[in-house]
């Protein structure tokens, strides 16, 4: 058998030392991944073990922020600068101007303190005699949550401290009665196919004009002046109302609007006030008639019968009428004076019939039943003037009956003379309007003219 030669494709290939020493180059280049950078091709890792309990408190983010350090062989570690090097200048002028507005206003309580703890001049002291004057600290802030406490008041309590002016002996009302207007005169509501629509109680004018003769009328409201001054004037264009007053006449307590009657300058025994919110009156609930919402019904009958209430208070001049009030206290005033005045009545005419005529009447019996005595009965005269108690009690008649008569004249009397004489009324208030306006912005015009003209010379 021959021998195979080197050559020979069986026989095995001989080994060159230099040849094996040196390495082959490789044929293709293979990229090498980033150092312990995640192959996000086959999507992003989970940190599943990085968060499960008891492995590390360090987060994913740090161990791999340490792991690149390591790796570039140094970097600074967390933490070896002050926190100081990582606040920008902006942030650093911010937190300066920060402290500087901190001690400012440190400053500004502290010398507010001073001054306004000082002790009371002459015109304060009376107010305050429970604080006296003194150094002492305790005594220096009393004095300073004093006039803290009198600067928010202005601010709390109503415009002025008489919201009316004394009575007029000539135009002078034994009563005072005061109105709502929200909800209680008119009723607002808005629709989106109409917008802001305000009806007018049904009964209003009559209310205000036949009660006129027997009250002073005054509008007291929660409503602002530029908002209800507009609706008041056109709901009482022959002002029967003699004194409105809005917002600005209200007291702020315990954030809620309150009216206050003390501020009236009335004597509080002749006062009645009529509202709808019994919060609103809270201050003299003694005084108050409370009526629900009126929410717009066209047959409402609720304001007008309080009218023979009213009239017969009037009528029976009593001293106190926060009594009468009482007397009423969880009835329904209408109806129960209704049943009172029947009682009244059936007594009235069992004497009348028996043809025992007595000194009191059947509305004095009224009286007794309301736990009270007339202090000096309004004798109601006719106008002309041949009406007295006894011949009414002989006609069958009861005072209070004269006082109807009376009453229901003298208010027919006064729309006739609206429907002759209105028109004229308010075409003269209108003109004394403009002519004052007209002075007014002619005074406006002279003394903006003065300060452009030398010596005040009008062209």
């Amino acid at each position: 058998m021959a021998n195979k030669g080197p050559d020979s494709p069986s026989s095995p290939k001989s080994t060159d030392p230099q040849s094996t020493s040196e390495p082959s180059e490789p044929t293709e280049t293979t990229p090498q991944k980033p150092f312990n950078l995640p192959d996000l091709t086959q999507g992003i890792p989970s940190t599943f073990e990085f968060e499960k309990e008891g492995t590390t408190n360090k987060s994913a983010l740090q161990q791999l922020e340490e792991e690149e350090a390591a790796a570039s062989g140094g970097g600074r570690g967390k933490g070896e600068l002050p926190a100081s090097a990582y606040i920008s200048s902006t942030d650093r002028r911010r937190n300066k101007t920060a402290n500087y507005m901190y001690g400012g206003s440190v400053l500004l309580f502290i010398g507010s303190v001073a001054y306004l703890g000082r002790d009371w001049d002459e015109e304060e002291a009376p107010a305050h005699q429970d604080i006296p004057n003194g150094w002492l600290p305790a005594l220096w802030w009393k004095r300073f949550r004093a006039r803290t406490g009198d600067s928010m008041n202005y601010y709390k309590e109503p415009a002025f401290e008489k919201l009316l002016p004394d009575p007029d002996p000539m135009f002078e009302r034994p009563y005072t009665l005061c109105i709502s207007l929200e909800d209680m005169l008119v009723h607002s509501e808005w629709t989106r196919e109409h917008g802001w629509r305000i009806a007018k109680r049904p009964g209003a004018e009559y209310f205000l004009h036949y009660l006129s003769q027997y009250y002073e009328l005054v509008l007291f409201t929660t409503v602002p002046f530029a908002m209800g001054e507009p609706l008041v004037r056109k709901l009482d264009p022959f002002r029967f109302i003699v004194w409105p007053l809005f917002r600005e006449a209200t007291k702020y307590e315990d954030g809620e609007l309150v009216k206050d009657l003390s501020y009236l300058n009335r004597d509080l025994s002749k006062v009645v006030v009529i509202d709808t919110n019994a919060r609103h009156v809270r201050n003299q609930p003694e005084n108050a008639i409370v009526l629900p919402k009126w929410t717009g019904d066209p047959k409402d009958t609720e304001l007008v019968s309080l009218i023979p209430f009213l009239e017969y208070v009037h009528t029976m001049q009593y001293k106190d009428i926060r009594d009468v009030l009482k007397s009423f206290s969880g009835k329904h005033i209408p109806t129960e004076f209704q049943r009172r005045e029947a009682i009244a009545r059936a007594q009235f005419e069992k004497e009348y019939n028996a043809r025992k005529p007595k000194h009191q009447s059947g509305m004095a019996s009224l009286g007794s039943m309301l736990g009270l005595k007339p202090s000096n009965m309004s004798m109601v005269v006719s106008p002309d003037g041949d009406i007295n108690p006894s011949e009414a009690y002989a006609q069958g008649k009861m005072i209070q009956d004269i006082a109807r008569e009376r009453g229901q004249r003298n208010y027919e009397m006064m729309e006739a003379e609206i429907r002759k004489n209105g028109k004229k009324w308010l075409q003269e208030e209108q003109e004394a309007m403009d002519k004052a306006n007209a002075e007014a912005m002619a005074n406006m015009k002279g003394s903006m003219t003065g300060w452009f003209l030398p010596g005040g010379e009008k062209k």
